[in-house]
């Protein structure tokens, strides 16, 4: 199963400013990768402040309001934000328009392991790389890989999305086994291989991915869930990579032994910012 979520709120309460005045909102915007806040200088008289992305409405914010914060937007993507100030009546007071390019999370990713517990040296580091793709059908993904012995794997997207996602052979040769065996050889503390694989379900947005995977070990069958969030703070770009399973799959993960409250969590850091 694929799906892409995808929530927009579009209310018609007033249309696109017909005019872009000599504006006194001072309108800026300050981007993070593909978050953006908008700050403006109040206007005398607004009952409202309208946002606007192109001519699409997003929100209508109160006469106090100075700032508004959009999340997960597309990456390396042209944006035109248009405020208009409002009086209680609808009538344009003020507008002013911004445009903003976003970044994107493409990037080399590590998690580093300080101790002394690292699962047979296999988890000292975790190392993902990310590219940002196109689908014709599908729209933009990011491709996640790691890296052994000079080559990229990709473990995202493990099969194409519009192929039979059938049960592969654990000990293949196939590009797909071997990207996911390296990846599950980290994450496996208890040495027990499955012998073979499939993806069950993907959901993604902008800038996160979520992949479950069922897999098959002397005639037990179990199911793990591998999330990729993307994002950006004041020490810059990073993923959180979280993995869960069930049964056998959950007493077989390495537990992170940097964050006992979050065992199956790991903070990637961008190495480039």
């Amino acid at each position: 199963m694929y799906s892409r979520r995808t929530v927009s709120i579009i209310i018609a309460l007033a249309a696109l400013p017909a005019l872009l005045f000599s504006s006194s909102l001072d309108l800026e915007a300050e981007c993070r990768v593909n978050t953006v806040t908008l700050s403006w200088s109040g206007v005398d008289g607004a009952s409202w402040y309208d946002i606007y992305n192109g001519d699409q409405f997003i929100v209508r914010l109160p006469s106090d309001a100075r700032s508004y914060t959009m999340e997960h937007l597309a990456q390396d993507t042209d944006y035109r934000f248009v405020m208009g100030a409002r009086d209680r009546s609808n009538a344009d007071l003020d507008a002013e328009a911004v445009r903003v390019h976003t970044g994107d999370y493409g990037g080399t990713y590590v998690w580093t392991n300080p101790t002394d517990d690292d699962n047979d040296g296999m988890m000292k580091e975790v190392v993902y790389s990310a590219r940002l793709m196109s689908d014709p059908t599908y729209g933009q993904y990011l491709q996640i890989s790691i890296s052994e012995d000079g080559q990229e794997h990709v473990v995202f997207p493990l099969v194409a999305f519009d192929s039979s996602w059938d049960w592969i052979d654990y000990d293949s040769d196939e590009p797909t086994a071997v990207a996911y065996r390296l990846n599950c050889e980290k994450f496996n503390s208890l040495g027990i291989s499955p012998s073979r694989f499939r993806v069950e379900s993907v959901n993604m947005t902008n800038d996160r991915i979520e992949v479950s995977i069922r897999s098959s070990a002397f005639g037990i069958g179990v199911s793990t869930v591998s999330i990729y969030e993307f994002g950006c703070d004041d020490e810059g770009r990073y993923v959180k990579f979280t993995t869960t399973g069930s049964g056998l799959a959950e007493a077989a993960l390495f537990r992170n032994p940097t964050d006992p409250e979050n065992p199956y969590t790991y903070m990637l850091r961008n190495i480039e910012d």
